[in-house]
């Protein structure tokens, strides 16, 4: 065979190949399904409206609660604020509700009312609790995820979805349309999207001067004259030293999956996705990193007491990991926690402690009381389970031994003088 033989064999088969080859692109198809995250917004003017008491609503959807002597408060998550005259917590008495865009968390000191809406921190004159008076607002002090001029800031996404067909060399994992953003389900970006937007979720405040208290999951506390509040990703401190005009002292990011917030001695114990950071307040206006107790990927809300740490880990969707336990760490030495023991739970979410009294909401499974102050028996020295609740979060008040307890269909308090048999004294039912 001679080599322009070779040669125009080759050539036709190089022809007959690329045919193939264009047919076979023309008719090769994929289908993908995609979740389209269309923005949600909230128009600035209507943000920024005067906030006026209004009536008292039924709960429908109550996140955080907080205690400011004997006025109890229930966030309805990013709405408002119900406010309830608590002095007999036998029989709670709704003084009214606050009609708050985007809040989830507050704090009380000296008589000041501080919550968030979205993207501003209000201000509120509480000296009156049945008559709160708006009286300052520290605008776009929080993370916010997209403003348009025109329709304001982003707060949400509402998701649809719908299938397209692609050609077999395209890349459909993600494109563009209608002012959206289109993700194959699936991919694992949405998720991080999706953690990202969710917005602000959580915080528990400890007593100190005349400063309420919080639960353990929220994001706002009150330390001495600083409001500390966390973000998705960021510590913010605010200098209360003049009540109704706060500065903003301190805006640092310290990680990611930031959850929840806690003072004690003065420090701040954060919980995070990943683990439990404290932070020194020795320079109030900055709070000085000194160390991070690592664990698996988990939702963990802290509370602490003398020399100990209560760290509740829980799985789920949010949350991702497997883990539903209790860590009881040794933090003598700030810089360098100590794991002593972890005891498996349900499903744990908010947790409390007074006194070595640990209270621990453990989801469907209830409220569940413990001794706490053998480090190493805590689950042999259970005082009671009330069962039959499906519990979030707690606050133990020792100085009335009052517990108030979150629940999915209202708000119980507790007389727990004998904790080893929980006296309910009141329910505020959530409609």
């Amino acid at each position: 065979m001679t080599i322009r033989t070779i040669f125009r064999s080759g050539f036709m088969a190089l022809l007959l190949g690329a045919a193939l080859s264009g047919c076979l692109k023309d008719k090769c198809e994929q289908e993908q399904t995609y979740t389209l995250y269309q923005p949600q917004y909230f128009k600035l003017t209507d943000l920024r409206k005067d906030v006026v008491l209004e009536s008292a609503l039924a709960l429908d959807n109550p996140g955080k609660i907080y205690v400011y002597g004997n006025i109890l408060l229930v966030n309805e998550y990013q709405k408002g604020i119900h406010i309830f005259n608590n002095r007999d917590p036998k029989d709670p008495k709704p003084l009214g509700f606050l009609p708050i865009p985007g809040n989830i968390d507050m704090a009380i000191r000296d008589n000041y009312l501080y919550a968030d809406s979205y993207i501003d921190l209000l201000i509120f004159d509480f000296n009156n609790p049945a008559t709160p008076k708006l009286i300052n607002r520290l605008t776009d002090v929080f993370p916010n995820f997209g403003v348009d001029p025109d329709k304001g800031i982003v707060v949400g996404y509402n998701q649809s979805s719908e299938t397209q067909k692609f050609p077999c060399d395209a890349n459909p994992n993600i494109y563009q349309r209608g002012g959206g953003i289109w993700l194959a389900e699936g991919d694992l970006f949405s998720g991080r999207v999706l953690t990202a937007t969710a917005g602000k979720v959580a915080s528990p405040s400890a007593p100190g001067g005349n400063v309420g208290v919080g639960g353990s999951t929220a994001r706002f506390t009150i330390n001495d004259e600083y409001l500390y509040t966390v973000s998705f990703s960021n510590l913010f401190s605010f200098n209360l030293k003049d009540g109704a005009k706060p500065v903003l002292t301190n805006n640092s990011p310290i990680g990611y999956n930031i959850e929840t917030i806690f003072p004690y001695d003065n420090k701040l114990f954060i919980g995070s996705q990943s683990g439990m950071y404290i932070f020194d307040l020795t320079t109030p206006d900055k709070p000085t990193f000194a160390s991070l107790f690592g664990h698996v990927r988990a939702c963990d809300p802290v509370v602490v007491e003398g020399d100990r740490a209560y760290v509740t880990l829980r799985s789920g969707t949010k949350c991702d990991g497997f883990n539903n336990q209790l860590d009881v760490l040794n933090i003598a030495d700030i810089r360098s926690p100590v794991l002593l023991k972890s005891y498996p739970l349900t499903h744990p979410i908010g947790l409390g402690i007074t006194d070595g009294i640990l209270m621990i909401c453990d989801d469907d499974d209830g409220l569940k009381v413990y001794n706490a102050k053998d480090d190493l028996n805590i689950d042999a020295n259970q005082l009671d389970h009330v069962k039959g609740l499906n519990t979030y979060d707690v606050i133990p008040l020792g100085s009335n031994k009052i517990a108030i307890v979150t629940g999915k269909d209202g708000i119980y308090q507790y007389n727990f003088s004998d904790p080893k048999k929980l006296e309910l004294l009141s329910k505020i039912t959530i409609q």
